[in-house]
């Protein structure tokens, strides 16, 4: 496999890992002020 190559597929795993971290750090914000307003 030739290095191009290798560091695209690098690049699209972090792609995709960043891109599901930020939707759960969103997900989980939301839900937090959802229970606080919950709990007041």
């Amino acid at each position: 496999m030739s290095k191009r190559r290798y560091m695209k597929i690098i690049a699209d795993i972090i792609g995709i890992t960043v891109d599901i971290f930020e939707k759960s750090l969103i997900y989980s914000k939301r839900y937090q002020v959802g229970y606080i307003r919950a709990e007041a």
